[in-house]
């Protein structure tokens, strides 16, 4: 079982600033761009949702696919700019 304090401790290695949502989703911040994800009630990590927030801004969403596949903020803004 992936626990919200091994995507934390998972998000914040790769270099993005990490908090968690008020809805329970962790939240991670780099510059413009944001990485959450999200659980269901038992938990377990269902979703990653990554944005761009700025100007021109993009969103991809996903279902999870485990600690591993977590983008850092570099990869994140590679994907949304293309």
């Amino acid at each position: 079982m992936t626990t919200k304090e091994d995507i934390k401790r998972r998000l914040a290695d790769i270099g993005w600033e990490v908090r968690v949502a008020d809805a329970g989703a962790v939240v991670g911040g780099s510059g413009k761009c944001r990485v959450m994800v999200s659980f269901d009630r038992l938990g377990e990590p269902t979703s990653v949702i990554i944005a761009h927030v700025g100007r021109g801004g993009g969103i991809l969403s996903g279902k999870w696919r485990g600690l591993r596949n977590l983008p850092s903020p570099e990869r994140a803004a590679r994907t949304l700019w293309k």
